[in-house]
């Protein structure tokens, strides 16, 4: 999982991915998540400017953990989303299901 960043910052996991989102890379990253899930952590900052590509497994995983979150009250905050990888997110309509800051926003 190298080019993966994940830091814990004032209770929240602040994950900073590259690369292409999908097939093994997502089942690995998604199993880190949950593991900081397990530990109590359920706030993401998730970082894509570095994220090259995605489909529909990468997508999955997200659904997957931000649903995790959500029952432990928590949430997943989305950005830095660029080129193909905002398609696939405005495509699929997930960018009105996620927090999503563009890139003036997005202050961790």
């Amino acid at each position: 999982m190298e080019n993966q960043e994940f830091i814990i910052e004032n209770c929240q996991v602040i994950a900073s991915l590259a690369g292409n989102l999908q097939g093994e890379l997502a089942a690995q990253i998604r199993e880190t998540m949950l593991t900081y899930i397990a530990d109590g952590y359920c706030n993401f900052s998730v970082d894509f400017s570095k994220v090259n590509d995605i489909n529909s497994t990468g997508l999955g995983m997200l659904v997957n953990i931000q649903k995790r979150a959500l029952q432990q009250g928590g949430d997943i905050i989305i950005h830095g989303l660029q080129g193909t990888v905002k398609v696939a997110f405005d495509r699929t309509r997930l960018s009105k299901a996620f927090t999503i800051l563009d890139c003036k926003n997005a202050v961790a």
